[in-house]
């Protein structure tokens, strides 16, 4: 079975970043998210040993929601500075590991990783999907399982409808109608959780919704179609334009092990040495170098 590993890289840049105390080498150059980033890849290289593995990253530039919605994410707190300046290190990191780094213009890490799933399936994989983004999940399927690195949830099929209440290809419905406040969208006025499964039920989709709208409205007279339309196209996944996903793109290349051991030395965090050795420890040459 071919099995491909993705992880939300932008997201765990925050967790990373966020969860440790804050750290910093001798000369002041902040470590934390580094520290953080790493002991993950680490362990996942160390528990997996994948073959196919790709970490995807927002882009920094505008995307698709951003200029639909002024409001989208503006709840969230801007990136620090000091993990800013950590990123460009860790994605050279990645580069020495040998583990393929995509983003693109535009696009968010959910985009990007729907995308890749999406290919692929087409190539004959089962995907893990490692990410907190509740977005994701409408992914899942019998070939691909989200992973919440942070609550350590195993989505399958079964879960999601078991914590949601609804099929992974109703999540965008859900949350459209739900809201989601981690990204500061609105949900339809009157609806909570258990009112969104019975419309849902009722109507099947948003998109049926917006077909009936006038049924829709006699229920629910505080709704506002303008927004239900663009809640549901903030939360569902975009298509992906401008990227070429091969099978050579996938695969893990080989690891630079004297770079990357050159590179913590001057980051002072030996610990990243040792676990190197670790997962380098009874891997052939053809594996991992």
């Amino acid at each position: 079975m071919k099995l491909l590993y993705i992880l939300d890289g932008s997201a765990f840049l925050y967790r990373s970043f966020f969860a440790l105390p804050p750290l910093s080498t001798s000369t002041g150059f902040p470590t934390g998210a580094i520290y953080g980033f790493m002991r993950t890849v680490f362990s996942l290289l160390k528990t997996e040993r994948p073959k196919y593995f790709v970490v995807v990253f927002d882009h920094p530039s505008p995307t698709t929601r951003e200029k639909i919605y002024r409001e989208y994410k503006s709840k969230r707190p801007t990136m620090p500075d000091s993990l800013r300046v950590q990123i460009p290190v860790i994605k050279n990191l990645l580069e020495l590991m040998g583990i393929p780094v995509i983003e693109l213009e535009g696009y968010e890490a959910d985009d990007l990783i729907g995308y890749i799933t999406e290919r692929a399936m087409e190539l004959g994989f089962h995907v893990r999907v490692y990410s907190p983004d509740k977005d994701v999940l409408q992914l899942v399927s019998e070939r691909v399982i989200v992973i919440n690195p942070i609550s350590k949830e195993v989505f399958d099929y079964k879960a999601v409808v078991e914590k949601f209440g609804v099929a992974p290809s109703l999540i965008p419905d859900y949350l459209a109608l739900v809201g989601d406040k981690v990204d500061n969208v609105e949900g339809v006025k009157g609806i909570g959780k258990k009112t969104a499964l019975r419309v849902l039920k009722e109507y099947g989709s948003v998109k049926n919704i917006l077909r009936n709208w006038e049924d829709f409205s006699r229920h629910f007279p505080h709704a506002d179609k303008e927004k239900l339309e663009l809640a549901y196209s903030l939360v569902k996944l975009h298509p992906v334009h401008g990227l070429k996903v091969e099978l050579e793109n996938l695969s893990m290349k080989r690891l630079d092990k004297e770079g990357l051991t050159n590179i913590f030395l001057k980051l002072e965090i030996k610990s990243l040495i040792k676990d190197l050795e670790a997962i380098t420890i009874g891997a052939t040459q053809k594996e991992l170098f």
